[in-house]
């Protein structure tokens, strides 16, 4: 599987959003998580950095 965990980084920290991502949607100035059960998260952040060897998206 190819699932993605996102992390929401903030002062240096890292805080776990949603694990198993499947799909990120932009939306204006938010993002839409989708998980692979379909629950759907929605924050306002950007995409700072995604690891794919790492199945990590790091968000700020």
């Amino acid at each position: 599987m190819c699932e993605i965990t996102a992390y929401l980084v903030s002062s240096g920290n890292e805080e776990e959003v949603m694990q198993d991502v499947a799909v990120i949607e932009a939306d204006g100035d938010k993002l839409v998580l989708t998980d692979i059960l379909g629950q759907k998260k929605t924050i306002s952040a950007r995409i700072r950095e995604i690891r794919l060897l790492e199945h990590k998206v790091y968000l700020e």
